[in-house]
């Protein structure tokens, strides 16, 4: 009726033939079929017209040949149709380990929107009771295969062999053979391949005169304050709550001092992990890791196989010699009285603290083999003169003085090229002084060995160096990246 309305007068309609058109999925496990009506006295299409285009199409299999003999029946014409569907090949899950711990904590405590760092929330011991679980073997799922409508095998990936690691103070569930438990209570680490459960010392008061030197080989937790003059040694984990004062602290693991560090200079702070404190003064920090530090650090030697950072919004950096292998990162450093700082970053702290050490010494050194050869020019010229007072003892005596001397420079000089080689040798060139607030007139840069004092005062700059270099570079970084950037690299000190 509609087409009767609108046909115009005089032109007849078109004669085109319907045809069969075949879709094919890229993966190959689905096909569609539309069977466009003819108009006019066009070919109107038949079934073997559509059987011959999915023959066209490579489809063998997974064909709904009921569906489409009801499409050419009931002239279902002009519609998109799934007609022939592959099996879906089943992936295989893989294995895994499900630990029910952090296998690498940090020591990163939590930081508020104010910049305020929250000390209570870093978790450096993991606390375990016997009978918790500790790890679970999640078997795996061998996929199933499938099969394309062209009649491809689609495999699934073979299963991966995997195994519960070893464990020390642990055993598997007697109920269930694919999850560890802890067999006491303690504290829980990972060390490479084997999960340890460790009984923890618990010091519930001050380390002081009713304790006394702590001497422990598990992780150990103490309550209040370390007091000036009292040892701490561990060959795990330490947690203080309390202060440490001017005290002596050893650790294997990593040290938390919730509380901050206040030494009067004879402290001396030492761990194979990382540190982590509020504050710091009047202290040596010696880590085999990073060194995470807010707040305050003044008058204190900071030396770090990592990394240190400083840059919480209360931190600032006064009369301090800080040495860090990969790098430091700071927030402001130095002040208006141009109080010495030094940063030394790229090489390895302790070896190139040793070597500062025998730079001194040599320097003593040649003062004295100076003083001695003036010693016994003086007593060989008082000998020429008729009645001279000097006996040959004397004289024997200061040249066994000099040569003593003279050895031992040459000692000191050959250690010092020993470290020198080795300071050369395991420089890391990627190290860089980043300053995320202001650095003060008078700080002294040292990036692998390339330095360069600061001369005016300046806000967010880097400090690197490369080999090609000569000196240190000084970069700005508002160039290098968005404001974005650097906010999100402030909130991960």
């Amino acid at each position: 009726m509609f087409n009767k309305i609108f046909k115009k007068e005089g032109v007849q309609e078109q004669d085109v033939d319907g045809e069969v058109i075949v879709r094919l999925a890229k993966d190959e496990m689905k096909a569609s079929i539309i069977v466009k009506a003819p108009s006019g006295s066009g070919y109107v299409p038949e079934l073997n017209d559509a059987y011959d285009a999915l023959r066209n199409k490579g489809i063998q299999y997974g064909l709904d040949d009921q569906l489409l003999i009801k499409i050419f029946e009931n002239k279902a014409y002009d519609k998109e149709i799934l007609i022939a569907k592959g099996d879906e090949y089943v992936q295989t899950k893989q294995g895994k380990l499900k630990y029910y711990f952090k296998t690498n904590p940090t020591l990163k405590p939590l930081e508020d929107k104010k910049g305020n760092l929250d000390f209570k929330n870093v978790k450096l011991i993991q606390n375990v009771k016997e009978g918790d679980k500790v790890c679970e073997l999640i078997p795996p799922e061998k996929g199933k295969a499938g099969k394309t409508i062209t009649g491809k095998t689609v495999q699934p990936e073979d299963v991966k062999e995997i195994r519960l690691p070893g464990i020390v103070n642990g055993e598997r569930d007697p109920t269930n053979k694919n999850i560890l438990i802890a067999s006491i209570d303690g504290t829980v680490r990972r060390s490479e391949d084997v999960i340890e459960v460790h009984p923890v010392l618990s010091i519930k008061s001050h380390v002081d005169y009713s304790t006394g030197n702590i001497e422990s080989d598990i992780s150990t937790k103490i309550a209040g304050d370390v007091k000036s003059t009292f040892k701490v040694n561990t060959s795990a984990d330490l947690d203080v709550s309390g202060v440490i004062e001017d005290a002596e602290i050893c650790a294997g693991g990593g040290i938390v001092a919730r509380s901050g560090i206040l030494g009067k200079g004879n402290g001396k702070i030492v761990a194979g992990g990382s540190i982590s404190a509020r504050n710091c003064q009047k202290t040596t920090l010696i880590s085999k890791k990073d060194i995470v530090l807010s707040e305050r650090v003044s008058d204190s030697v900071i030396i770090s196989d990592g990394i240190v950072k400083i840059k919480a919004r209360k931190s600032e950096v006064l009369r301090c010699k800080i040495i860090a292998k990969d790098g430091v990162e700071v927030r402001d450093i130095g002040n208006d009285n141009y109080e010495q700082v030094e940063v030394v970053v790229g090489m390895p702290g302790e070896v190139y603290l040793e070597r500062e050490s025998l730079a001194v010494r040599l320097r003593q050194f040649k003062e004295k083999i100076g003083r001695a050869e003036k010693d016994l020019r003086l007593a060989n010229k008082m000998k020429s003169f008729k009645g001279g007072t000097v006996n040959k003892d004397t004289i024997a005596k200061l040249q066994q003085d000099y040569s003593d001397v003279k050895r031992q420079y040459e000692e000191i000089k050959a250690k010092k090229e020993e470290l020198d080689a080795h300071i050369q040798s395991n420089m890391n060139h990627d190290a860089s002084l980043m300053v995320f607030g202001r650095i003060y007139r008078g700080v002294l840069v040292n990036v692998c060995n390339k330095k360069l004092k600061v001369m005016e005062e300046k806000t967010f700059v880097d400090y690197t160096s490369n080999a090609d270099e000569e000196s240190v570079i000084e970069g700005d970084l508002k160039e290098k990246y968005s404001k974005m950037d650097l906010q999100r690299m402030m909130l991960r000190g």
